[in-house]
């Protein structure tokens, strides 16, 4: 139980606690890059969401443990951050878009500047909005640390797989139910 609950957990609660907050925060910038008005200074950001969001995230941990030559959790953390930053930044996008622009028109008419505007009325609705696709991608970024196991990060599938050897045949069906029952409790 230690190993399943303390190291395959903890090492998986790690990795999805430090690319979470940096997917979040990069798709922020993003999703506001992408609506500066000029078409040449959006483009980059397009590209970078584009790119980002067709690769698997298990291309770029290996690009990053095998290009980079990181440590397999900076290899795990690299790949979670891409990949979730893109799809963060393209749900983050379709929220302020949903919005009426009357919002924007109507702080504009009482001074407010276009930033103000954007950070005080409009980012709050539209996170609002899109709590629960938010949400749904950090629950996905969480289960998708499970890739880890392939670039030898130790995290919970890796660890029932461990288990599994260990203990023999005979407690491979048994082991898998619990880690995922634990990924259920996580999720849920």
């Amino acid at each position: 139980w230690r190993s399943l609950l303390v190291q395959g957990l903890g090492a998986t609660l790690r990795a999805a606690a430090i690319a979470a907050p940096l997917a979040l925060g990069l798709g922020l910038l993003l999703a506001l890059w992408r609506r500066v008005p000029n078409v040449w200074l959006r483009a980059p950001a397009i590209g970078v969401v584009e790119i980002a969001r067709g690769l698997p995230v298990l291309l770029v941990m290996l690009f990053g443990w095998l290009g980079f030559n990181m440590q397999p959790l900076s290899a795990v953390v690299f790949g979670l951050t891409l990949y979730n930053m893109a799809i963060f930044a393209e749900i983050l996008r379709a929220g302020l878009a949903a919005l009426p622009r009357g919002q924007a028109e109507a702080s504009l008419a009482i001074g407010m500047t276009r930033w103000q505007t954007l950070l005080s009325i409009e980012l709050p609705q539209a996170v609002r909005t899109m709590t629960p696709s938010l949400i749904a991608q950090l629950v996905v970024l969480l289960k998708d640390s499970s890739l880890g196991f392939i670039i030898g990060y130790v995290e919970l599938l890796r660890v029932i797989q461990r288990n599994t050897a260990f203990f023999g045949a005979d407690y491979t069906v048994a082991l898998f139910v619990v880690g995922a029952g634990v990924y259920l409790a996580i999720n849920i």
